[in-house]
């Protein structure tokens, strides 16, 4: 595992869909409670020439996953063909370099301390893209574990942004949260930030609502977010 990341790769649409699983209460709120949240990320890309790209995953959208990703514009043939994210071995931590300046984190002093620090926090993927436009599925599992060490108060972050990714002038993004039927916890207003090196985030459209008997968040946007949602059980 020696060949760049890719960080060019143009998408001009993408959405996050969030779905939450409800574990906590099946453990009794005990010292080993966690929930998951399950992430499905489709992007449109157009891929310059066919080749093996390298595509990388941030580490906080990743905790303790297990993420794969897969061409559903391709082939029949090709269909079923999935590539794994897998962590980076410390060693090639340079690899990461042109990925941290694209998210805004400024370089050290001692640049390979850094790097080699920072490793631990991304994942990555080769797969083979046939040249043209694309669709690009991801498919993410995080285990969601208790906030300050109380097993009744939850939090997770979904980075939308994708580093592999270059947005065009014209990307679209959309970001739904779906929580469990019958959900009991009482859920917070979901936090909307800008992340570094991104333009200002603008929300076309925000819904908060129920579907069927599910609350549900969807925003619609021109520009990448971080968006934090932390929720309490009675």
């Amino acid at each position: 595992m020696s060949e760049g990341i890719t960080t060019n790769l143009e998408v001009s649409r993408q959405s996050v869909n969030v779905d939450v699983e409800s574990i906590a209460p099946l453990r009794n709120f005990g010292e080993d409670s966690y929930d998951v949240a399950n992430s499905t990320i489709t992007a449109h890309v157009n891929v310059p020439a066919q080749g093996r790209y390298r595509l990388v995953l941030a580490m906080e959208t990743e905790e303790a996953t297990s993420a794969f990703v897969r061409v559903v514009s391709a082939t029949d043939q090709d269909f079923d063909t999935t590539a794994t994210f897998k962590r980076i071995p410390q060693g090639q931590a340079s690899i990461l370099e042109p990925v941290l300046a694209k998210a805004g984190i400024p370089l050290e002093a001692d640049v390979k301390a850094q790097l080699e620090r920072e490793v631990k926090r991304y994942k990555v993927a080769d797969i083979d893209l046939p040249a043209g436009p694309q669709v690009l599925r991801i498919h993410a599992s995080q285990r969601v574990m208790p906030l300050g060490g109380d097993p009744r108060r939850y939090q997770f972050v979904i980075y939308a942004p994708q580093l592999s990714l270059a947005p065009t002038s014209n990307v679209r993004l959309g970001v739904t949260v779906v929580f469990p039927l019958d959900f009991s916890a009482n859920i917070d207003a979901p936090v909307v930030e800008v992340l570094p090196n991104q333009p200002a985030v603008a929300t076309d459209v925000f819904t908060d609502t129920m579907l069927g008997q599910q609350r549900a968040f969807g925003w619609a946007f021109h520009a990448d977010p971080k968006i934090t949602i932390g929720y309490t059980y009675p």
